[in-house]
């Protein structure tokens, strides 16, 4: 609900602060006061355009901020920009309008907004049509939509499969062929640099073992030479019997390097083909990381990823005629809920035109026509196969046409209000202006009823020059123009009465003030 408006620097208006109640708030003043300028204020936090014109002469800049349901909207607009705000943080044009939408509907000349798109007929009309038709077609359609787009891209999947399983099958090939394993490159490198150097390390082990074991005066005959001199000098003292025992423990240990070394100079022979294998197999190993990984753990898992995916490809017949069958299934569903759908929106259809006709009657509007046209579209849409146009006709020798063309604001404010009285309002609160243009005696107190009982559902904000429609109110507000000026004033008491008697007959005679009265009596 909307708690407060302020207004500061707006046209007339050096600054406003508007406290509508939750029913009927009502706005008067004389002819030129600048009553309107408020449901312009309110136009602006709803999209409309920003005019420089609108600033207060003098002012810097004009402000507009709206309180709904405890959060500020605002507007600032100076000569060079328009700044919207929600909640004090800085937004688009586009973002407060799609925040305030749900929460305030503005009906005047010149922004009859829920009648002014298509889209806002279809939901008008839809509050008529029961809740679980809307939504199995919704539901219907989402799952209809979901499968046209997996079937799309798995087609277009399936035109290219060929080319991509041919390369996915060549690269799983070459990886195959080769079926490297895993840590099998470090272990060739090892061999390679082993074969590559057979002589050297021939020269390097011979040289030891002369070193060692095979000399006249080689390491090992010395060691056990002075192991012995050891021994006996140790059975003369038992202290050196530990040191004894470490040169005992070296001799052993030198014997197994000898042991060991001869070993492996014995086994130790060039190899050019096997030096030339390893290298080729290292260069192959090599290549497969530099195309499909950095190491062979990385080209064994893209190895995997590429049967996966083929396994995929390969089965794609399968899921393709599978998922044409499941498509075909939903559109028929969907066809079904989308015919159930449109034969509620004619039926809804068909009541809704002579109930908005009758009220248009009592609104001052006797040779109105109006109806509501369901149009089947070529295709599903979001919300249903249909198209919904309001069509009205002020006298019966005109053609019906589209509401937003063939009606006038004021005729558009009261078409909303009969159809708000029928349909429920787009929003928690219903702005009008020009609702009472060209009326007035029984008509004036139809129109006054009628917006009483929609204020009973919604709170009800009307701009209004009859004395009928004011007395109905609970808050009532007066405009007062001061020379350049103008202010807002709320009325109430004697104050009020005064207003209205002056709405009834441009004065304040007796006859007007008990007149004023009659109209306030409960």
């Amino acid at each position: 609900m909307l708690e407060r408006l302020e207004v500061k620097n707006l046209a007339t208006l050096p600054e406003a602060v508007l406290e509508p109640g939750p029913g009927l708030t009502v706005l008067t003043g004389e002819t030129g006061t600048g009553k309107s300028i408020l449901v312009g204020a309110l136009g602006l936090l709803l999209g409309a355009k920003a005019d420089p014109g609108l600033i207060r002469p003098g002012a810097e800049a004009l402000l507009v901020t709206a309180w709904v349901d405890g959060r500020p909207y605002s507007r600032r607009v100076t000569p060079a920009r328009s700044v919207p705000r929600v909640d004090g943080e800085v937004v688009t044009l586009a973002e407060l309008q799609q925040a305030l939408e749900p929460r305030l509907t503005l009906h005047t000349q010149h922004a009859a907004l829920a009648l002014t798109r298509k889209s806002r007929h279809r939901a008008t009309l839809d509050r008529l049509v029961d809740a679980e038709v809307r939504e199995a077609y919704e539901t219907a359609y989402r799952r209809w939509s979901t499968l046209e787009e997996e079937l799309a891209r798995l087609e277009a999947r399936v035109a290219e499969r060929e080319r991509r399983l041919d390369v996915l099958r060549f690269q799983l090939n070459e990886i195959e062929q080769a079926a490297p394993q895993a840590g099998e490159l470090e272990a060739l490198e090892a061999e390679a640099r082993r074969l590559g150097h057979t002589d050297e390390l021939m020269r390097h082990l011979g040289a030891l073992l002369d070193l060692l074991a095979e000399s006249e005066e080689n390491a090992l005959d010395r060691l056990r030479t002075a192991g012995r001199e050891l021994g006996q000098a140790a059975r003369l003292t038992p202290e050196l019997e530990p040191l004894a025992a470490d040169l005992e423990a070296a001799e052993a240990a030198l014997a197994a390097v000898v042991r060991e070394a001869e070993a492996y100079a014995a086994n130790l022979e060039a190899d050019p083909e096997r030096l030339e294998a390893v290298q080729r197999r290292i260069a192959e190993l090599q290549r497969l990381e530099r195309k499909y990984g950095g190491d062979l753990a990385a080209v064994l898992a893209f190895a995997d990823e590429l049967r996966r995916e083929i396994a995929e490809l390969e089965g794609a017949e399968d899921r393709l005629e599978a998922l044409r069958a499941e498509r075909q299934a939903a559109r028929e569903r969907l066809e079904a809920a989308a015919a159930a759908l449109s034969e509620a929106r004619e039926r809804a259809a068909a009541e809704l035109g002579p109930r908005v006709e009758a009220e248009l009657r009592a609104l001052g509007m006797p040779r109105a026509r109006f109806s509501a046209r369901v149009d089947r579209l070529p295709q599903p849409q979001p919300h249903g196969a249909d198209e919904v146009r309001f069509l009205f006709a002020a006298s019966p020798d005109l053609e019906a046409a589209p509401v937003e063309k063939a009606a006038s604001g004021g005729e558009l404010s009261r078409i909303m209000l009969a159809l708000a009285l029928h349909t429920g309002a787009d929003a928690p609160t219903v702005i009008f202006d020009e609702v009472d243009v060209g009326i007035g005696g029984e008509v004036a107190v139809a129109v006054a009823e009628r917006l009483a009982r929609l204020a009973g559902e919604r709170q009800v904000i009307v701009v209004t020059h009859l004395a009928q429609i004011a007395a109905a109110a609970g808050v009532h507000y007066r405009v007062v123009r001061e020379g350049a000026s103008a202010r807002l004033e709320r009325l109430e008491g004697e104050a009020r009465v005064r207003e209205l008697a002056r709405m009834l007959s441009g004065s304040y005679s007796e006859t007007a003030l008990e007149h004023a009265r009659e109209l306030l009596e409960p």
